[in-house]
């Protein structure tokens, strides 16, 4: 572990900074690598549990679904968020200001700083490896794995920080700064989100020739099957449903696993504390494994998807309920992810927490060592419900609907799912396209994807702080993340992101529209 540790360190030391300008990018990783073997290499891109997922190549990002109909605060909640979580309650309310918090001390921003890091290192790594001719085979894994980790990063940060991809002005809409030599200290500029995404799909088709087939006992080494997977999400991204078709067949064509929900718990109940608990490297539906750092500005990042219990039992409808107050689940996606119904079978709160990937359930195998973690991998039924989506887009609606009741039979009671045909839809393309839709946004709650579909979607939504209803219509431009105001400051050439004009309206609990401080 030491040997490790040196390796990860020499990226943040060996450099003599040659501008007295206070930049981003002298806090990432840059020069001189001293990383010397395709040994060393393979160290350095198996270092994913330093701090316990603090700088890390498999940090994802948290809070993205701050902006969405997934997540409910009531007033208690959002004024937990203080001082360098601010931003939070800022942002979950749509304000123009959202960094109003101020201190020497707070310079960094999570996400962003997060995948930029993982972009220098990347981009560091591509540069010194061509050194190591010792494995020619391992050495061009290494490349391309770490192509793999860079699109992914750059993936994330285009869909946050910009807005979504559109053929049509994507060649001159801002993206994100594309950053390849970071030893270089260069200008942020940012590129077209045609540009981000360009690279984005070159680098994973690059990657794939030199990459074994599937994750087998490494699930965060990145296989033919995750890259796969990442283009499906990137061309889903782009409105290119033929070639999100074809990575999402290629990916399921190597593995395809869908647990049993009947099976993952134990005794009689099913019940969160009940899960049986698995680890990264042993669930057969990971296809990369990601996850957020074990804080995100010091906030515990299991604690804020959250539903209220009517929008809970609204996207989760497939239950009886008894005389007495208690449940029968069909759909046993609400007992086992969401801490909502207790063990007398009850609504005992007023709000449903989404808790399977974090570390005490689904995961408990790999247990909390040196900090809490929430698992984010990019999985395999996300691989059917894109192939879904495409194939009703098509009007291909058996072949959808096949998809969805693959995962379906996998997470509902045993004998309650009838299969769906589409004479259950009226042969409608749009009803189909509909439920696949909504199964998506059931079976991918807790990922932080919600904020991508509605972007890519085009759709309008609310949600609620308490009796506040704020209203948000189709991709308005504060569904666009805003970039760090430090960042901006110490670096001129960084355009931020237009929020100043907006349609999101706010209304009471008489439905009457009121005014909100926007500053």
């Amino acid at each position: 572990m030491k040997t490790i540790k040196y390796i990860v360190a020499i990226f943040f030391f060996t450099s003599v900074l040659t501008s007295c300008e206070k930049e981003f990018l002298e806090v990432l990783p840059r020069g001189q690598v001293i990383a010397k073997s395709t040994a060393d290499f393979r160290k350095l891109l198996d270092y994913v549990d330093n701090s316990r997922y603090s700088y890390s190549l498999s940090l994802t990002m948290s809070f993205v679904d701050l902006l969405t109909d997934n997540v409910y605060f009531d007033s208690v909640k959002w004024n937990t968020y203080t001082t360098t979580t601010e931003h939070i309650k800022n942002l979950y309310v749509f304000k123009n200001t959202i960094w109003t918090y101020e201190a020497p001390t707070f310079t960094n921003e999570v996400n962003w700083n997060n995948q930029y890091y993982i972009v220098s290192l990347c981009s560091s790594i591509l540069s010194e490896i061509v050194k190591a001719t010792d494995n020619a085979q391992l050495q061009k894994q290494l490349i391309a794995e770490t192509k793999v980790h860079r699109a992914y990063a750059y993936l994330l940060l285009v869909n946050l920080y910009a807005p979504v991809y559109n053929e049509s002005n994507a060649a001159n809409t801002l993206g994100v700064p594309i950053i390849n030599n970071p030893a270089a200290l260069p200008p942020l500029v940012r590129s077209s989100v045609k540009d981000v995404y360009t690279l984005i799909i070159s680098q994973l088709e690059e990657a794939v020739p030199d990459l074994p087939d599937d994750v087998n006992q490494f699930k965060h080494r990145p296989a033919k099957v995750s890259a796969y997977a990442i283009l499906a999400r990137a061309y889903l991204y782009m409105g290119n449903y033929a070639k999100a078709l074809e990575y999402s067949n290629k990916a399921l064509l190597i593995r395809n696993y869908l647990y049993d929900y009947n099976t993952i718990f134990t005794g009689t109940v099913d019940f969160y504390s009940n899960l049986i608990g698995v680890s990264r490297n042993t669930d057969e539906e990971t296809l990369l494994w990601k996850a957020y750092a074990k804080n995100a500005n010091t906030t515990p990042t299991n604690s804020y998807h959250i539903l209220d219990t009517m929008s809970f039992n609204k996207l989760y409808p497939d239950f009886t309920k008894n005389p007495d107050g208690s449940f029968i689940t069909k759909d046993l996606r609400r007992t086992l992810k969401f801490n909502a119904i207790a063990l007398n079978r009850k609504i005992t709160a007023k709000t449903a927490t989404y808790v399977f990937d974090f570390y005490n359930y689904r995961y408990k195998t790999d247990g909390s060592t040196g900090g809490s973690a929430c698992h984010v991998p990019i999985q395999t039924a996300e691989m059917y419900l894109t192939r879904a989506e495409c194939n009703a887009r098509d009007g291909k609606l058996q072949e959808a609907l096949n998809d969805i009741n693959a995962i379906c039979m996998k997470r509902y009671k045993t004998g309650t799912f009838t299969a769906l045909t589409p004479t259950d839809f009226q042969n409608n393309k749009d009803k189909v396209l509909e439920r696949v839709l909504l199964e998506r946004r059931r079976e991918l709650f807790g990922r932080d994807l919600r904020l991508f579909d509605l972007k890519r979607l085009n759709q309008p939504f609310s949600h609620n702080l308490g009796s506040l209803r704020i209203e948000v219509p189709a991709n308005d431009p504060r569904l666009v993340w805003p970039i760090f105001k430090p960042y901006i400051d110490m670096n001129s050439e960084l355009e931020q992101n237009e929020r100043s004009i907006t349609g999101v309206k706010y209304f009471n609990s008489l439905g009457v529209e009121v005014p909100i401080t926007d500053n």
